[in-house]
């Protein structure tokens, strides 16, 4: 695992902080290439087993990388078995929160979700997913449903450790909004305030004015092969698309095709506009379906969403389990997550022990289509009139 994402992002951010380079965690204003960064210099020198091709990236918040400080008093190896282990308790947390009945029913959720292959992924790589994403993410939900919605969108603030589950949230909060409930998008301003004001006390403003600068280069990482990304890993629409174009044509190709993304995310936020606003006061049914499309919808309209991105479906999976669905509709749902559960974990495989990198784009393109059918499915169930 020499070089895993705990081992060249989070660890030696955390190490560069401790020891007093935190200025360098992200590249000058003018740079174009993370290859000469401050930041890949410094992993290079600190992680000495790295092979010469690895490219040390750092594009997370600088609260993100003041989480890990501790980890780097500890050598690399154990860091990342220790963080392994967080991420285990966290996602037994998770499994004891959303089971309505605990006991069995928790550690079920917790082995459904832990044989999720973008969730093992998460694991074994060391990223933060679960922690600092699927984790609020949950308490979110589990607040919303308990009708605290203040404290439900403060808790998503804090997805912007993990940005690519905010606009999930975000399309729950702005539903909310347009039927005139405000109270979980204000809990969410409140929330995204906070970590902002925690990130810039962290680390002082420069560097997180650094940070948003750093933003611009996002697509670099994507779309210069130097960087040996592959392909398969960009599971998104808007990802495999405009990797379908040249080089040269693909400035050009992103305006229609992350205006396509942008039309999905808002007939998404319609459709669940129009849902919550049939019943005056609203149940369990209603708010779970509103988060489950959120979660479906993000391979559709993100441009960034990679495989264990997809770990946050780990809350979609217990929602199918829950008690409050009819026969029929826990029936749908249940297949929802059966088919997503295998073709995720059959493309993890296929990916990790068959060559797959000559499709190039294509075989990521297999798995945006299914959740393509997967959000149709449950889209379905918006438009079955609830039982009294």
């Amino acid at each position: 695992m020499q070089g895993c994402d705990f081992v060249m992002t989070f660890y030696p951010a955390g190490a560069m902080i401790a020891s007093g380079q935190a200025a360098s965690l992200y590249p000058p204003a003018s740079a174009t290439s993370f290859i000469d960064a401050p930041f890949n210099l410094y992993v290079h020198k600190v992680l000495t087993f790295l092979p010469p091709a690895f490219v040390g990236i750092y594009m997370y918040s600088p609260l993100v990388a003041a989480v890990f400080v501790p980890f780097s008093f500890l050598s690399a190896t154990a860091a990342l078995v220790l963080w392994q282990g967080i991420t285990i308790l966290t996602l037994l947390l998770v499994s004891c929160m959303l089971a309505e009945k605990k006991g069995k029913r928790t550690f079920d959720y917790f082995f459904m979700m832990a044989l999720f292959c973008p969730v093992f992924h998460t694991l074994l790589i060391g990223h933060l997913g679960v922690v600092l994403g699927l984790l609020p993410m949950a308490l979110g939900y589990y607040l919303w449903l308990r009708g605290r919605d203040l404290a439900a969108g403060f808790a998503w603030g804090f997805l912007a450790f993990k940005p690519q589950f905010l606009p999930a949230a975000m399309l729950v909060a702005g539903a909310l909004l347009l039927i005139k409930r405000p109270r979980l998008a204000l809990g969410m301003l409140c929330g995204l305030a906070t970590f902002a004001g925690l990130s810039m006390v962290a680390l002082g403003p420069e560097i997180f004015s650094a940070w948003l600068h750093s933003l611009k280069m996002a697509d670099t990482i994507f779309a210069n092969p130097a960087y040996g990304f592959p392909e398969y890993m960009v599971v998104s629409l808007p990802a495999v698309l405009l990797q379908s174009f040249p080089h040269a044509a693909r400035a050009a190709a992103k305006l229609p095709i992350y205006g396509l993304s942008a039309l999905i995310g808002l007939f998404s936020l319609w459709q669940c506009v129009m849902l919550l606003r049939r019943r005056p006061v609203f149940e369990a049914r209603e708010k779970a379906l509103v988060m489950s499309l959120g979660l479906l919808v993000l391979p559709l309209v993100l441009p960034h969403y990679l495989f264990y991105d997809m770990c946050g479906m780990a809350l979609f999976c217990a929602i199918a389990y829950q008690d409050f669905w009819t026969a029929v509709e826990g029936g749908i749902m249940r297949a929802v997550r059966r088919l997503m559960w295998w073709v995720c974990n059959l493309y993890y495989l296929g990916f990790m022990f068959l060559t797959v990198k000559p499709l190039g784009q294509w075989y990521a393109l297999l798995l945006v289509l299914l959740f393509g059918l997967l959000y149709y499915r449950v889209w379905q169930l918006f438009q079955a009139p609830a039982e009294p």
